[in-house]
């Protein structure tokens, strides 16, 4: 029991590849008939947690795949840092710290839905529980957020005179803040119920 991954809930998977000593198996025909009421719940998103516990099965025990996949999405919320900060710079003449302050509030909030969607896909907050999540991670990425501005302004200020220094004063600053985010947001935002 304690090798159950608990990813997603595919329980007959999960226990099949869980088992210490390769389970006896039967195999037992079954026909489906027609449906008669309410809808198929398989969906991509199944195939995606079905994917997902079967990453967990294989590299779990070396790197939580939770942690892999918050840390995916952090990746693409670099890219979107970065395109906002160059749009801020270079569109719209904003300051260093407004531009970069700008890039940070869009990639929280596409990190957030994204990790909602994927990460914590079995937690997933809807309704009035994504607002409260949203806010929740809001305030939780404040701190990596300030941490993020504060060490990315300093490294841009302390070397300004070098080519593409915003940008890696930036990348800097992102990965104080990811750190904080993941650890934090685990524990408050998509805590388990």
């Amino acid at each position: 029991m304690r090798k159950l991954s608990g990813q997603g809930f595919k329980i007959l998977l999960d226990l099949l590849a869980s088992s210490p000593t390769p389970p006896r198996l039967k195999e037992l025909p079954y026909e489906f008939r027609q449906r008669q009421f309410g809808e198929s719940k398989l969906d991509t998103m199944v195939a995606w947690e079905f994917g997902m516990l079967l990453a967990d099965k294989l590299v779990g025990h070396i790197v939580p795949v939770r942690f892999a996949l918050f840390s995916f999405i952090g990746g693409t919320g670099v890219i979107v840092d970065l395109v906002m900060l160059w749009a801020g710079l270079n569109l719209a003449g904003m300051s260093f710290v407004a531009a970069q302050t700008a890039a940070t509030a869009v990639a929280m909030t596409s990190n957030f839905f994204l990790n909602n969607l994927f990460t914590y896909r079995d937690q997933r907050l809807k309704g009035v529980k994504l607002i409260r999540g949203l806010v929740s991670f809001y305030v939780i990425s404040t701190v990596g957020a300030v941490a993020n501005i504060m060490l990315a302004t300093n490294v841009y200020e302390g070397h300004s005179g070098l080519v593409g220094i915003a940008y890696l004063a930036s990348i800097a600053g992102i990965i104080v803040g990811s750190v904080w985010n993941y650890a934090v947001s685990s524990v408050f935002t998509w805590k388990r119920r």
